[in-house]
């Protein structure tokens, strides 16, 4: 009897005897794993978002043809100034501005909202605007992505500008619906160190109205996601789906 008692103790693992409530342990273990995975996945998104590439549209017609109200896009931030502190930025390569570039940017008046625009003028040039023509340094640029439309809410109009010179490390931006866009000719040149980054390609479009300032009730906006789901298939834009910008 004394060998076979000493054989029903072995049989039963030291953690067993060491812990009574096995199932607890492992349920503790599953809740663990499951909030480090709910941290790292979180951590993930914000540094993903917040320094590589981030969704995001337009809601004004200030870039329209070429970025409809509705448009949703990705946005490239890789090493663009604005989304790193400057110790970082120089270890991050160069990244080039070019004059026709659609950038995000914080404008100079109100950096808390970022503004999509083209780069129209470099550091050093010098820009002027005669009746809606844009000439650098003497030269008129030719543009064939501008358009000219007052829509519902517009600017008063911006006509003629300048000559304005650019300084050193800034941009002339404007939109390419020259006479519904808030942009340089009203607050001036942009400095390098705002630039947030480039968009890259259109991955939803949807026939949405003009973005709204005045404040809406919950109602309203339930209402507003409940149109979208109800009517997805019949205003999205689908041969917009995967349209590059530039």
């Amino acid at each position: 009897m004394p060998e076979e008692k000493e054989d029903l103790v072995q049989d039963h693992p030291a953690e067993d005897r060491a812990n009574p409530n096995p199932g607890r342990a492992r349920r503790k273990s599953a809740a663990r794993e499951w909030l480090e995975s709910l941290a790292f996945s979180l951590v993930f998104v914000f540094f993903f978002t917040k320094f590589i590439a981030q969704a995001t549209q337009v809601p004004t017609e200030s870039m329209k043809p070429t970025i409809l109200v509705g448009d949703h896009f990705f946005l490239d931030k890789f090493a663009f100034p604005a989304n790193y502190p400057d110790f970082l930025l120089k270890v991050l390569p160069n990244r080039e501005i070019e004059r026709g570039d659609i950038v995000a940017f914080k404008p100079p008046h109100d950096p808390a909202v970022p503004f999509i625009k083209r780069v129209i003028g470099l550091p050093g040039e010098t820009l002027e605007v005669r009746d809606k023509a844009v000439y650098i340094d003497g030269r008129r640029l030719e543009e064939p992505y501008q358009t000219f439309d007052l829509g519902e809410d517009h600017y008063a109009p911006k006509d003629s500008h300048g000559p304005v010179l650019i300084p050193p490390d800034h941009y002339f931006m404007m939109g390419d619906n020259r006479d519904n866009s808030h942009d340089s000719r009203y607050w001036g040149p942009v400095p390098s160190r705002n630039i947030i980054g480039k968009p890259l390609f259109i991955y939803w479009s949807y026939d949405d109205d003009p973005y709204d300032p005045s404040p809406k009730s919950v109602l309203q906006h339930a209402r507003e996601y409940g149109s979208k789901a109800l009517n997805f298939f019949s205003r999205t834009r689908w041969s917009r789906t995967g349209m590059v910008l530039k």
